[in-house]
Formats: C-alpha cells, sequence, structure tokens
C-alpha cells in the first residue's frame, strides 16, 4: 500500500478531509492509515463535498476486503 501514489501515511481524519476538501472533485481519493485498528487502512472518497470513508484490511489469504 505505503507505494502507492494515493497513499498519504498516518494522517487524521480531519488532515484527511481538508486534503480532499482542497481538491474539490468528486471521485478524489486517499488512503490513509487507520487510527482506531493497527495494521489497518482507510479509502477516504469525496463525494458530493462529504468524505466517506472505509476501512480496508487484509485477510490471512492476501486478499483485501473494505467495510
Amino acid at each position: 500500500m505505503e507505494s502507492l501514489a494515493v497513499y498519504h501515511g498516518a494522517i487524521s481524519r480531519e488532515m484527511c478531509e481538508r486534503r480532499l476538501g482542497e481538491a474539490g472533485k468528486d471521485g478524489s481519493y486517499l488512503i490513509r492509515d487507520s487510527e482506531s485498528v493497527p495494521g489497518a487502512y482507510c479509502l477516504c472518497v469525496l463525494c458530493n463535498g462529504y468524505v466517506y470513508t472505509y476501512r480496508l484490511q487484509q485477510n490471512n489469504a492476501g486478499s483485501w476486503a473494505a467495510e
């Protein structure tokens, strides 16, 4: 995940919302580290001025799932 251009690391939810708000375009997204679940990531997507967040976790088989 860390090698992706959309990965922003350990930024807060507030910082994420600020960055996506500055982009101002529906469909803008980024991936950040989860603040509450160690080892998980968050996919954050801007849509109609609201940031939707989906937790990404890898299972034991190596597949990724979004919650």
